[in-house]
């Protein structure tokens, strides 16, 4: 890794390719003994994942996360993995069902923007229950719709179209565009009650 660190000031492609090369070796990791297997996965978690997270590869991160906290906590990860599948069919139509709603809205109001969703990755759902000290039944926000627009401002007035749909849950309203992370990301989150409570 430090090899790698000191590579990465000369050229981020070297970054890149040690990024996916960790991924590739934790898709596989199962065939190492169970030391090695912990001890990769809790560097993973502990730099790799990071390191992707401050690249904005939001892909990697959320997979190098799941795999290491399965191999970390192994029944909580198959606990969570379960009671997910156990919706799965029903979140990705649910999921599909708000796209074409968002879309339609935008179209209406005449946003440009591009509309996406996915459910809320394994280890993403254990955090929000170790941090707020609840049970899987009471995590809400197990998808996620993405809106990708193409000024700052349309992204406020898209918030705020979204938040005349559904209502807003208080505290969640998050500005990284007015304030952006040290990634330079920049978006507006909220969580609202869509329908059937979700």
């Amino acid at each position: 890794l430090r090899k790698t660190f000191l590579a990465m000031g000369e050229d981020v492609r070297v970054v890149l390719i040690k990024l996916a090369d960790r991924l590739h070796n934790m898709r596989t990791l199962g065939h190492m003994p169970e030391t090695k297997r912990r001890r990769i996965a809790q560097q993973t978690m502990d730099i790799i994942a990071p390191l992707a997270n401050r690249l904005g590869i939001q892909k990697f991160k959320t997979e190098l996360e799941d795999i290491s906290f399965m191999y970390l906590h192994t029944e909580e990860y198959q606990e969570i993995a379960k009671r997910v599948a156990e919706k799965k069919v029903e979140r990705l139509s649910y999921i599909n069902d708000l796209i074409e709603v968002v879309k339609g809205q935008l179209a209406e109001h005449g946003y440009a923007g591009e509309v996406k969703g996915r459910p809320k990755h394994i280890y993403g759902i254990w955090q929000k229950m170790k941090k707020q000290g609840i049970t899987f039944d009471d995590v809400y926000d197990l998808i996620a719709v993405r809106i990708i627009t193409d000024t700052k401002m349309n992204c406020y007035a898209i918030l705020g179209l979204i938040h005349s749909l559904w209502t807003p849950v208080p505290g969640r309203f998050k500005d990284f565009i007015g304030v952006p992370k040290s990634n330079l990301y920049q978006s507006l989150h909220t969580t609202v009650i869509a329908p059937k409570g979700e």
